[in-house]
């Protein structure tokens, strides 16, 4: 109640009297719509009728919706003809609504009850925009299957198994996978490969490899190897690239193999100037010998790729930072000047910085113009010269005008019909090239005070970067929960949330096909791990979904790997790369400085996600700024 007393409050401040009226029309008039809905959601269908007809009885901004919950009060009463009336209306009266998807969705559902045929000709009509719908294709497909239509019905379950996706388990029960063409089997092992599903595509393909026509055999042996590089089987995979003759990746899965001598001698052969990927492999050596220990050899190779006219610029980075780490700090500086020079960006300038800081001489003015940006690099900067982050103003947005759709959104809000607050602030945030930015941000503005973060970021983030969007695009979600898992386990409420927002951008329900489950992506063996320590309950996947439970465990974790590590760029790290792994960097590094391993971090998407989060979190400080030790925090590492 107190949340809806905020929401209503922060919603009349925003609006003009115009808009105010509605509001206030919507405790009267729109109560019906919200009672309407209510009842639908409890199944009390007469009721439901009773209320929505009496909304739909004067002119109001959410029709659309309410004939959409009107046409399923009538399909749950079984009067199928007036929930078609109605949603015949919306697509006459309301071409471009919202819920016009729903609505022929429902249509469909309707019509293949009562009307069979009529249902085929919509469904193939709405397939044709929505290809990829595997649940309406599926009903589709049994829809043929049930009037006769045999062979049309073995053409949809055929392609539905193909997908992969969706239905594909239900269609391969009313096939004969067996009969599948060697092309139909290449064609789903390559969706089983885009769905992640590695090792059924191994298993698919080998089991029917020997049948397959000389003209596709390549083709499976490509496939294969990639299903085995992606479960991480580089010796298998390489045997494989080979045999197809992908000598990039047969090198690349020969080094990830740790088989050295065979992945020089592949490269040995290769010229860098043949291809961006041949380019890449030589790249490779050089960062090979600069970490084991000869940065001579790595500096020759590297040098003989500083013209290359696909990496040169990577090769002359790596020269520099081989200078670096080496301790020829002059020589490191001249090369991030010259690279500077011609490319600009802040990492060549704060390295400029630290190579002339290395030197003993004074490197103030580079470190102030690096701390002037928004970036990693200048949270860095504040690190470096021991100054806190400039502090965010809180600017609040001044309504301009007073925009239909904001008003359609206010009044959802207001009657905190959540489903209908999802679909109306996608529809804004999939339209927003129509809308004026005051429009979009007032729409970010009010998803926001309703803690509906995730859809707030995704509209502010289409407007430009102001510090009136920055408290929108960096959110202090879920505050009170945060809270409680900082101070249960000792742990910065900021660096959770810069987890949060960077794992999964506050989606609550959000699943990756790896099978990382909430809000700070944890899977699902993480959970149980550390559900015992935590004091919560995990008896399914599904437990780990909740809001309290995701944070308390996931904040729980990022405190484990901070403490362990002693520090918080190597627990992000951690977090994403796993705890064995970066263990072993640090112990094969010997890093003087915390920049030094961010930079040198061997995976490139562990790399990028450690500087992004550390972004994030200096973006929450800028704005929070909860004490003058939120910058040493993040960067003070005592494994340094």
């Amino acid at each position: 109640m107190k949340k809806l007393i905020k929401l209503i409050m922060a919603i009349m401040t925003l609006f003009a009297l115009s808009a105010a009226s509605d509001i206030h029309a919507a405790d009267r008039h729109y109560q019906h719509l919200k009672d309407g809905y209510t009842a639908l959601s409890n199944k009390d269908y007469e009721k439901s009728a009773a209320e929505l007809s009496q909304f739909l009885e004067k002119p109001n901004l959410l029709t659309d919706y309410a004939l959409l919950w009107r046409a399923k009060v009538y399909d749950g009463l079984n009067e199928p003809e007036k929930a078609l009336n109605d949603i015949s209306q919306i697509k006459k009266e309301y071409p471009g609504c919202p819920v016009l998807k729903n609505a022929v969705q429902l249509e469909i559902k309707i019509e293949t009850k009562s009307h069979p045929e009529r249902a085929v000709v919509l469904i193939e009509r709405y397939l044709k925009g929505n290809p990829e719908d595997n649940q309406l294709r599926l009903a589709y497909a049994r829809l043929l299957s049930d009037h006769g239509r045999q062979q049309e019905a073995l053409r949809e379950f055929t392609r539905l198994y193909i997908s992969a996706g969706k239905g594909s388990e239900e269609a391969a029960r009313a096939i004969n996978t067996e009969t599948l063409s060697p092309s139909s089997i290449l064609e789903r092992a390559k969706n089983l490969i885009g769905k992640f599903r590695y090792k059924d595509a191994e298993l698919e393909l080998i089991s029917n490899i020997t049948a397959a026509p000389e003209t596709l055999k390549r083709q499976y042996i490509e496939t294969i190897a990639m299903a085995l590089f992606k479960q991480k089987k580089y010796e298998e995979a390489s045997v494989y690239f080979k045999k197809a003759g992908m000598n990039y990746y047969e090198a690349r899965s020969l080094f990830r193999a740790g088989l050295y001598d065979r992945f020089h001698e592949k490269v040995g052969a290769i010229d860098p100037n043949s291809s961006q990927k041949a380019a890449e492999l030589i790249l490779i050596r050089g960062l090979y010998y600069r970490r084991n220990g000869n940065p001579d050899k790595a500096i020759s190779i590297f040098n003989s790729l500083k013209g290359n006219q696909f990496i040169a610029e990577e090769a002359l980075w790596h020269i520099g930072w081989t200078h670096f780490l080496t301790g020829k700090y002059g020589d490191a500086y001249k090369i991030f000047h010259s690279l500077h020079t011609k490319y600009g960006g802040s990492k060549y300038l704060y390295w400029m910085a630290r190579a002339l800081e290395s030197d003993k001489e004074d490197a103030a003015a580079l470190y102030k113009q690096v701390a002037a940006g928004d970036d990693f690099y200048a949270f860095l900067s504040y690190y470096k010269t021991a100054k806190s982050p400039s502090i965010i103003s809180q600017s609040e947005f001044t309504v301009s005008n007073n925009h239909e759709q904001l008003k359609r959104l206010a009044i959802l809000l207001e009657l905190n019909i959540e489903e209908a607050v999802k679909v109306e602030s996608l529809h804004i945030a999939k339209h927003a090239a129509a809308y004026p930015p005051d429009v979009m941000a007032q729409a970010a503005v009010m998803l926001n005070e309703a803690a509906m973060y995730r859809h707030s970021i995704l509209l502010a983030g289409s407007l430009p970067y102001s510090a009136k969007t920055h408290r929108l695009l960096y959110p202090y979600g879920h505050k009170e929960v945060v809270d409680e898992a900082a101070r249960r386990f000792s742990i910065n409420p900021l660096l959770i949330l810069s987890v949060i927002r960077e794992e999964s951008r506050f989606q609550e329900d959000a699943y990756s096909p790896a099978g990382a489950i909430g809000l700070m992506q944890l899977m699902p063996q993480t959970a149980q791990k550390y559900s015992g320590a935590v004091e919560v309950r995990i008896d399914s996947d599904s437990d780990i979904f909740n809001v309290k439970k995701n944070i308390l465990l996931g904040g729980y974790y990022v405190s484990q790997l901070v403490k362990e590590t002693r520090c918080v760029p190597a627990a992000l790290a951690s977090y994403n790369a796993g705890e064995h792994v970066v263990n072993k960097w640090l112990e094969t590094g010997r890093y003087r400085a915390v920049d030094e391993f961010i930079e040198d971090i061997p995976y490139d998407e562990t790399e990028k996600y450690v500087k992004r989060v550390l972004k994030t979190y200096f973006h929450y400080t800028r704005e929070a700024n909860p004490d003058g030790d939120a910058v040493k925090f993040a960067f003070d590492c005592r494994a340094m």
